[in-house]
């Protein structure tokens, strides 16, 4: 009996091992389909919607940073669009769904369940944002992250600052022009004073961007003819034969690394962002 006892002690643990990889590996073999579920759950598709959210979250609980087989993602992918067919106004599964997703590095699934609740829930701006974030963040398109971003700024429990995000992709985009038309029809529809503030701010940045985009051409004409760039803003403006413009940003023009006339915040964020850029070069 002892001798018994024994070998129960020492194997039941490898026992509850086997026994649980047995029941993870076939935890993945009903794949859901959301259109096939919703006809065969008849007039259950809530609780059947629940009963699949509540695995999908087991699932990554049990299997982030522990399973490395891209199969289950798949599967969870696929689990949590299959819940936005069985109960597309639920808020949830958009909201984490999206996120677990791009955790695991699924970009396309995120993107889908996030435009799927942009198109559910129109008035959430939430999931348009986070749209508009993946294409800049991972697709690298500003152009096309900048419409979701428009798009986001229009929802009723939108951020005051979507509309500044949105003209920012814009100019990231090459748009300089459309990002101050959008803001400046933005400003005629803002309500609160702070609103007015924020875009204000933007729209000063942006004005100031297209007066150092249109000096260029004459910083190039000064160090062509001096064979030096100007040695201050002020000696700039008197060899161009014009009085210094205000500067919409609010504060000095200087003459940047690069021989540009600019505000001095705006040189300062230029080098900023150069040595971010030059970062991983030097490691």
């Amino acid at each position: 009996m002892l001798g018994g006892a024994g070998v129960v002690a020492t194997s039941q643990p490898q026992a509850d091992v086997t026994r649980r990889s047995r029941a993870e590996d076939k935890a993945l073999v009903f794949a859901p389909n959301g259109p096939m579920l919703k006809a065969a759950s008849l007039d259950q598709h809530e609780p059947v919607a629940d009963m699949l959210w509540m695995r999908s979250v087991l699932i990554f609980g049990e299997r982030w940073k522990v399973d490395p087989d891209p199969t289950w993602i798949a599967w969870l992918r696929g689990t949590v669009l299959a819940v936005t067919d069985l109960d597309p106004t639920w808020r949830s599964p958009y909201f984490y769904g999206g996120s677990l997703l791009r955790v695991l590095g699924d970009i396309d699934g995120s993107d889908a369940v996030f435009k799927r609740g942009a198109e559910a829930l129109p008035d959430d701006g939430y999931f348009a944002f986070n749209y508009a974030m993946n294409m800049y963040l991972y697709h690298a398109d500003p152009t096309g992250a900048a419409a979701w971003m428009e798009r986001a700024s229009t929802g009723k429990s939108a951020a005051t600052w979507y509309a500044s995000a949105a003209a920012a992709l814009r100019r990231d985009g090459g748009d300089l022009e459309g990002a101050i038309r959008y803001l400046e029809e933005q400003r005629k529809a803002e309500k609160t004073d702070a609103e007015r503030a924020d875009t204000d701010y933007q729209l000063g940045r942006l004005y100031h961007d297209r007066l150092a985009k249109q000096f260029l051409p004459a910083c190039e004409a000064y160090a062509a003819a001096n064979h030096a760039p100007p040695p201050s803003a002020e000696a700039f403006f008197h060899w161009a034969g014009t009085a210094t413009p205000t500067n919409p940003r609010g504060d000095a023009w200087i003459v940047g690394a690069d021989g540009c006339i600019r505000s001095e915040a705006a040189e300062h964020e230029r080098v900023r962002r150069l040595l971010k850029a030059e970062r991983p070069y030097l490691q």
